[in-house]
């Protein structure tokens, strides 16, 4: 399969931050080497698995930033690789498959896919969503300013509160991390943590599904898509008990999603569904 390509080499980084490391498992030679000789232009170290078991070994000794994944490997599924690196919670993970399949994309975010790209792959596109998803991923130090806690909605100035109290879970905007009772860590999938925090800066006011799908999801909405309510769905799985998980993020018939700031407002237009 053939890639898109181009002569000019790729910009390296702004110098935000460093460029973030990446290991390509990709079993097709030729497409390996494209993406890597172009991913190395922009400024970026690499490294490259042609199986699934490869892939876990240079994950230990190479320890990437960010994991490009194809779903069709010659030892194992795609799906149980974004599952195992989803679960050490270390990494950001991109599919680069070509399967286009919608129902294919659906998958690869709700296993912990943090983004996904179809074949034939846009090198400029590539690099810069590598480049973002790192920025999503990556959790900067922690400063004296983080210590306010409040409410969603609730900020006492114009600028957003950088921790959230939303029910038992504490959300830290600026690390983009989220823990639950007792301190423990809930880890969150990139597109889940766009999501609530499309929420959060929206709270009180809903956020409709075609918003959450454009941000979190990167694609258009459509009447049939159930991408966004299974978001949705995981994040009070994750972020709440089964007792008030639909009492913090409430459904608003016709108008999408909301943190619920106040209850009693909410309560007549809510729909549990």
């Amino acid at each position: 399969m053939q890639l898109e390509e181009f002569n000019q080499p790729q910009p390296a980084g702004l110098g935000l931050q460093p460029d973030p490391s990446v290991l390509l498992v990709e079993d097709d030679h030729d497409v390996a080497q494209t993406i890597r000789r172009f991913i190395e232009r922009a400024g970026m170290k690499t490294s490259w698995a042609r199986t699934g078991a490869e892939a876990v070994r240079l994950k230990e000794s190479f320890r990437p930033d960010i994991v490009l994944v194809d779903l069709e490997l010659p030892d194992m599924n795609g799906v149980s690789l974004i599952s195992w690196l989803a679960a050490r919670r270390d990494c950001g993970i991109i599919v680069v498959s070509g399967r286009g399949e919608e129902v294919e994309r659906i998958v690869g975010i709700e296993l912990g896919a943090d983004d996904y790209v179809t074949k034939p792959v846009p090198m400029r596109e590539l690099v810069a969503r590598i480049r973002a998803v790192h920025r999503r991923t990556t959790r900067p130090a922690a400063t004296a300013a983080d210590a306010a806690l409040v409410a969603p909605g609730q900020g006492a100035g114009p600028a957003p509160p950088s921790q959230i109290a939303l029910g038992s879970a504490r959300v830290d905007m600026k690390r983009r991390t989220v823990t639950g009772r007792d301190d423990e860590q809930i880890h969150l999938t990139a597109a889940e943590f766009v999501a609530l925090e499309a929420l959060i800066e929206s709270a009180p006011q809903p956020v409709s599904r075609e918003t959450l799908c454009r941000l979190a999801l990167r694609r258009p909405f459509h009447a049939e898509d159930r991408g966004v309510d299974q978001l949705i769905l995981n994040l009070r799985r994750k972020l709440f008990h089964d007792d008030n998980a639909h009492s913090v993020i409430v459904s608003i018939r016709g108008a999408g999603y909301a943190i619920a700031t106040d209850k009693d407002l909410l309560a007549a237009r809510v729909d549990n569904s």
